[in-house]
């Protein structure tokens, strides 16, 4: 079912679809969320009450790319977090004790990175998050944050050059 049908069953009283909305965009908008803050916790807390503000206002929802208006509510709520969060953020240790080396590794790795993006301006995270986490083409990034194709194009290239000297230098 896309997701303008699914809409329309909302708009129409139909409270299973927006389970299935909630369903199908809950781990993507969570991730996008961890890679914005660094913080699982907050994350989980930032998404729920994403989906708290979507369902509040979605009689009013009116967009044709569903992923993106959650995506703009998330940017919008994480910009909200960092407004209000005072303490400098940390990455927890999610190494235990008995895990495989590999996978030790690759969650070393992926912290790493997650600490490394948390240094890049904010502008130059987002792009770079939406574009390879998410997957979203430069137009469509454009379209998102309200700039155009050329700001985000450059955002994204001035960001990766940062990532990659930052991950040489650790």
């Amino acid at each position: 079912m896309t997701d303008k049908e699914l809409i329309h069953k909302v708009h129409n009283g139909d409270k299973e679809a927006l389970n299935i909305i909630v369903g199908k965009y809950y781990d993507e908008i969570y991730r996008f969320c961890v890679y914005l803050t660094g913080n699982d916790t907050d994350s989980y807390d930032i998404t729920q009450e994403i989906f708290l503000k979507f369902i509040k206002y979605v009689d009013s929802y009116r967009y044709k790319n569903l992923k993106g208006y959650l995506l703009i509510i998330a940017r919008n709520s994480c910009c909200d977090y960092f407004r209000h969060k005072k303490d400098t953020l940390w990455i927890e240790d999610m190494a235990e004790s008995g895990k495989e080396d590999s996978q030790i590794t690759a969650m070393e790795d992926g912290m790493l990175l997650r600490q490394e993006l948390l240094k890049i301006p904010p502008e130059q995270r987002e792009v770079i998050i939406l574009h390879v986490y998410e997957e979203l083409k430069f137009g469509e990034i454009a379209k998102m944050l309200g700039c155009n194709i050329s700001t985000v194009k450059s955002r994204y290239f001035q960001g990766i050059k940062k990532l990659k000297r930052l991950m040489r230098s650790e």
